[in-house]
């Protein structure tokens, strides 16, 4: 039967059903740069000490950026902030030892 564009001819055309997809794996939030920029600083921060601020800096930014956008990244940010305040800290117990060994010698040197 060739369709001729009676409404007989309806019985050949069966509704569509929609059937509902599922919903797809949420989309990942983006990471933050600002995180990673804190971390790779961080770590500069082991071979150029003043990098280290420069990444605590970056990971309290991204630690607040964070927060307010929704993104991912704070374990970047956070490693950052670890690792430069504990570079910032070595750092400033070095240049005391450092003096404190300075010090020592020219004391010793006045007595001699």
């Amino acid at each position: 039967m060739r369709y001729s564009g009676n409404s007989q001819d309806e019985s050949y055309f069966k509704p569509m059903t929609s059937v509902p997809t599922p919903p797809g794996p949420p989309t990942p939030a983006p990471t933050n740069i600002m995180a990673l920029a804190a971390f790779a600083l961080s770590v500069l921060g082991t071979f150029v000490p003043p990098a280290a601020l420069g990444g605590v800096v970056c990971g309290h930014l991204a630690r607040r950026q964070i927060r307010q956008r929704q993104e991912s990244g704070d374990g970047w940010a956070l490693a950052g902030l670890i690792l430069g305040y504990l570079l910032i800290l070595l750092s400033l117990a070095g240049l005391l030892l450092f003096g404190g060994f300075v010090a020592t010698m020219f004391g010793i040197m006045a007595f001699l």
